[in-house]
């Protein structure tokens, strides 16, 4: 997974994951031992960025304040079906994503419930309709907002802390479908699966992907 955090719109932030267990999102403070809380040894730690590179003081501050809330992080889990939360943080945490229920209007994550918030065997059909008539690319990330309700009519830039989540491969698609968007016979609809499908037709993008991120079978536990 790629993960980007943004604070009041700027990019702050950029980590890519590759443990196989998923990872946990939070402030990784030093000394905190992750298996007591937060499942196996192998789960990455990923940290979000220190305020002090945010301009404003008062940005600053209410940041900082927002970090007292979110200690214990989330834990986020890939494998070929999707991206995985797992909410574990007291403070609120909002989502927006092709598997959530609903669309255009606040999705609160409960706190240890497991959700799926990306369906991959979603995004390649919507992909399969974007090569077969060039409408809109389909949306390739998760969005995680902290102590904020979203999506919302506020703008982007008005959110303290943004944290968007791709598939490395799926984000790697989107761009070449970009840079392709003229090669509208390359997918043809078949009984073929859409993940072997796209797998097929783009293996240099795909090819150091053909194992699942994640174990299928696995859970997330704390």
């Amino acid at each position: 997974m790629v993960i980007s955090f943004y604070y009041g719109g700027k990019l702050m932030g950029q980590s890519t994951t590759t443990s196989p267990d998923g990872c946990r999102l939070s402030l990784g403070q030093p000394g905190l031992p992750v298996t007591k809380l937060y499942g196996p040894e192998s789960l990455e730690l990923v940290r979000f960025p220190s305020a002090d590179n945010i301009p404003s003081e008062r940005q600053r501050q209410v940041t900082r304040k927002l970090f007292g809330h979110l200690e214990r992080g989330v834990l986020l889990y890939s494998s070929r079906q999707g991206v995985f939360v797992k909410r574990l943080c007291q403070g609120r945490v909002f989502c927006s994503g092709n598997a959530v229920v609903c669309k255009g209007r606040p999705n609160k994550l409960e706190r240890d419930e497991v959700v799926q918030v990306f369906d991959t065997s979603q995004f390649f059909r919507e992909l399969q309709q974007f090569y077969g008539s060039q409408g809109r690319l389909p949306d390739s990330g998760v969005v995680l907002c902290f102590g904020e309700e979203f999506p919302d009519m506020a703008p982007l830039r008005s959110k303290l802390i943004l944290v968007q989540i791709e598939q490395l491969y799926v984000r790697q698609l989107v761009e070449e479908a970009g840079k392709s968007c003229g090669a509208s016979s390359m997918m043809q609809v078949s009984e073929e699966s859409q993940p072997d499908q796209v797998f097929r037709m783009f293996p240099d993008i795909c090819a150091s992907h053909q194992r699942p991120f994640f174990r299928e079978n696995q859970q997330i536990t704390v």
